[in-house]
């Protein structure tokens, strides 16, 4: 684990040191999800995410498409709702990944986005050694059933997104909606979503807003602050943090039942200035495994620093 927190600051150093110029701009992002940002008392399921992003974007000529490119790092946790042996009534792993992005805006200001990943489930993930050491910072009990974890197993993943850009008057409109349709595919992840966000607030136009982590602005009337509600409904192939790899020799310590129509809906605000970048939210989630005992709520914190 300490091997792989070093290798990702090495990264992040790296990155910082390379000069930007006038014609390209930068963003660095943190993710922070966790369902004790909700509740104390709630600890289970999807329990802790933390994502960390590199982004830039080179101001295009008038003939070319603008398009923002994205390196993401991130490791996210799942276990059951309770640490006694009766409640484990879904599989316990953390899901470890690696991907790459790049969104693409004609001149309309639609959205196209396309990405690969690769990821690892099981002990190479080293969700228990992070839950372990979360717990330990906070001085809370120590995370049981990680000896149930899913088996390792590693996988490709593909994706793309569409998002066209509405007709808006940014002077005298408040309200925005930005619907969203979706695609993934590979041997880790299978799936369709289906949703839209509605706005409120100030917010820019697909290419330069927050909410898709694109902001650009540089001068006053160029931030947005704008609080949203996000439903989406996704309908589920296959995922491998229910069902485990999806060439597993025999069956998994414990067994999920994946849910095929899976519904999320996030409910948050957003500030974007010339430099940094805010955000916070509740993520309302349906059951993702069948067997759990009830669906569940956590909170997303998130940081970018622009230049």
């Amino acid at each position: 684990m300490a091997c792989l927190l070093r290798t990702a600051f090495l990264i992040f150093i790296i990155l910082f040191s390379v000069p930007a110029t006038a014609q390209t701009q930068r963003q660095v992002t943190i993710i922070s999800e966790n369902d004790g940002y909700i509740s104390v008392n709630n600890d289970g399921y999807y329990t802790n995410g933390l994502k960390f992003s590199y982004q830039w974007r080179r101001v295009p000529a008038e003939t070319r498409r603008e398009k923002i490119n994205t390196f993401q790092l991130g490791q996210l946790i799942y276990t059951s709702q309770f640490a006694g042996e009766a409640a484990l009534d879904r599989p316990i792993t953390g899901y470890l990944y690696a991907d790459f992005h790049q969104s693409v805006f004609n001149k309309k200001q639609d959205l196209l986005k396309w990405g690969v990943g690769f990821g690892l489930i099981g002990p190479p993930a080293f969700g228990k050694e992070m839950q372990e050491r979360v717990h330990q910072v906070m001085q809370i009990y120590k995370p049981k059933n990680w000896d149930k974890q899913l088996r390792a197993d590693w996988g490709l993943i593909a994706d793309a997104s569409w998002s066209p850009q509405l007709k808006k008057d940014r002077n005298s409109s408040l309200l925005e909606m930005k619907p969203l349709l979706s695609v993934t595919a590979g041997n880790f992840f299978t799936h369709a979503t289906l949703g839209s966000a509605f706005l409120l607030g100030r917010s820019n136009l697909n290419n330069a807003t927050v909410f898709w982590d694109h902001h650009k602005g540089t001068t006053k009337a160029d931030r947005e602050y704008f609080a949203y509600v996000f439903p989406a409904v996704s309908f589920k192939a296959y995922d491998a943090t229910v069902q485990g790899g999806l060439f597993k020799k025999g069956p998994e310590p414990i067994e999920g039942r994946l849910n095929p129509v899976f519904f999320q809906t996030r409910m948050g605000v957003m500030y974007s200035g010339n430099k940094l970048s805010l955000g916070a939210a509740a993520v309302y989630e349906s059951k993702q495994s069948l067997t759990q005992g009830s669906s569940q709520w956590y909170g997303s914190l998130q940081v970018g620093f622009m230049w």
